[in-house]
């Protein structure tokens, strides 16, 4: 699949750092949801895999709960959020400042577990891309499901530019 210029275009200029274009307001910007929803999967690929994670979750949550989400997708998310940092925490225990990314964390395990990602045509290796995968938790909440361990074989988008 194939993410032409315009697309890049239209991602980088609404979901690339998009809290830092008002840095004199004190007010939080958020991303243009009807310009997320004409993403395609293979553009959602493209937004995730370049993703400033300092603009928060918002948009990676919009991927997550998107319906075009593909199962590469979201183990590439959910590696690139370095778990390992939160897994020794729980609802209760972990920062504020860390608690959206281990929610998103723990909603991407859940929709693991229930078999929501049916779409498996990007790939995403953790192993391959440099991540551990052998972590052990005391806290039941990360056992984590197999295709997340092992990942999801299959293409990566294209981009033109």
């Amino acid at each position: 699949m194939i993410v032409s210029p315009k697309r890049v275009k239209l991602i980088r200029e609404n979901f690339f750092e998009f809290s830092l274009q008002n840095e004199d307001l004190d007010e939080e910007v958020i991303p243009d949801f009807e310009a997320f929803k004409t993403l395609s999967s293979a553009e959602q690929y493209f937004l995730a895999s370049e993703y400033n994670w300092d603009d928060g979750t918002i948009v990676l949550d919009w991927i997550v709960d998107s319906p075009l989400c593909d199962k590469g997708t979201v183990i590439m998310i959910f590696w690139m959020a370095e778990p390992d940092y939160y897994f020794d925490y729980n609802k209760q225990t972990i920062d504020d400042w860390a608690k959206d990314v281990w929610k998103l964390l723990q909603k991407i395990i859940s929709k693991m577990n229930n078999g929501e990602f049916t779409k498996s045509k990007y790939g995403f290796n953790p192993t391959k891309n440099g991540f551990e995968t052998d972590w052990e938790s005391a806290k039941g909440i990360w056992e984590l499901p197999n295709d997340l361990v092992k990942g999801n074989e299959g293409i990566k988008p294209i981009t033109i530019r």
